[in-house]
């Protein structure tokens, strides 16, 4: 069975404008998904990361946060899923390609500050994993050049961002059925 994220870009856009946040659904989405790399998020952790990240009031985490954890647990089944069904939200293909490929940098940059914040110290982080990471941070600073192709070249942009968050997560992801954590080489 597929998981898909039941929360669309336009619906947290909407959550975010009812709670009165200027926030980048794009940005948190990378974020949450960076964080949840390193492993799953109790309760207590999800409420510091929306307090940390979209500063929330106390009052409004708890009015937004059975969305938020649903959010969250949908997220965590798609970057966990085996036939790889993970997408990082991004804007409709309606905006014009500039505007995407900004969300693509926020995305990804969130992204990195997610993994970053949470990855401890002494994890080793594979070759592959640590280009991914690399990779990731280069598209944070995504230019706005775009020629005649660019719109396939946007296409093959967030098809690698797919698949190297899927390496990084399964490399970082801590099993839940295990309580010991991953080997790293």
């Amino acid at each position: 069975m597929r998981s898909v994220v039941s929360v669309t870009f336009d619906q947290l856009e909407a959550l975010f404008f009812d709670l009165d946040l200027d926030a980048n659904p794009s940005g948190f989405h990378g974020f949450l998904c960076g964080t949840l790399s390193c492993g799953p998020l109790d309760t207590l952790t999800l409420r510091e990361v929306l307090d940390h990240w979209l500063t929330l009031s106390p009052e409004r985490i708890s009015a937004a946060e059975g969305s938020f954890q649903a959010f969250c647990s949908a997220s965590l089944a798609n970057l966990a899923d085996p036939t790889f069904v993970f997408q990082p939200m991004l804007p409709n293909d309606d905006l014009p390609l500039p505007e995407r490929l900004v969300a693509v940098g926020a995305w990804c940059g969130s992204y990195v500050s997610g993994v970053a914040e949470r990855l401890q110290s002494d994890t080793d982080v594979s070759g592959d994993g640590a280009e991914a990471l690399r990779d990731l941070t280069a598209i944070a600073q995504v230019s706005i050049d775009v020629d005649g192709d660019g719109e396939r070249d946007y296409w093959e942009l967030v098809e690698y961002v797919r698949i190297a968050v899927q390496l990084i997560f399964d490399e970082l992801h801590v099993d839940e059925e295990s309580s010991q954590p991953p080997t790293f080489h």
